[in-house]
């Protein structure tokens, strides 16, 4: 019998043992979440641009209404026209408050352009202009990838007016 219950113990202690024993457990950078870059551009603005922001999503865009709410995660300040380089950070550019990032992979960062007055929530209203992107493929998006407590720098984004990316969806 004591041996039955020798066996018992010790497969209990393999089964429920502590990963790392009484070691405490790593500690968590406390700071805020976020990213920063800069946004180059190159060519010649398009005329009667009202606006141009640097926008996160957090799924790819498959459909048009993909392009918009609940998919949109953050919505930079207005990239004034004409500009050759714009450098941002999501704490301190964060054109809608009410849209705060948080740890997680984003699939989706682009710039866009709109010629209406007011923001629009109509896909056919925005021209995305750069990708976020990997090895400068446009048709090929890099995920934003945030963690708890961390700024991730060198988010950054070229815009060629004279090779614009493909427009979603793809």
């Amino acid at each position: 019998m004591k041996k039955v219950l020798l066996i018992i113990l010790i497969s209990a202690v393999f089964i429920f043992r502590c990963d790392g024993g009484i070691e405490p457990e790593p500690v968590k950078p406390d700071g805020p979440t976020g990213f920063k870059g800069a946004v180059t551009f190159t060519g010649n603005w398009p005329a009667g641009v009202k606006r141009t922001h640097l926008v996160v999503f957090k799924k790819p865009i498959q459909k048009t209404d993909d392009f918009f709410p609940p998919n949109l995660s953050f919505v930079s300040d207005s990239i004034p026209y004409g500009s050759s380089a714009f450098n941002y950070n999501s704490l301190e550019n964060n054109f809608l408050p009410i849209l705060q990032l948080g740890e997680g992979t984003y699939s989706y960062v682009v710039v866009a352009q709109s010629k209406t007055e007011e923001i629009s929530f109509e896909r056919k209203d925005w021209y995305v202009v750069g990708v976020y992107c990997n090895n400068g493929d446009q048709a090929s998006p890099k995920e934003l990838i945030l963690r708890p407590g961390e700024i991730t720098e060198g988010v950054n984004i070229k815009v060629d007016f004279n090779n614009p990316p493909p427009q979603p969806p793809y």
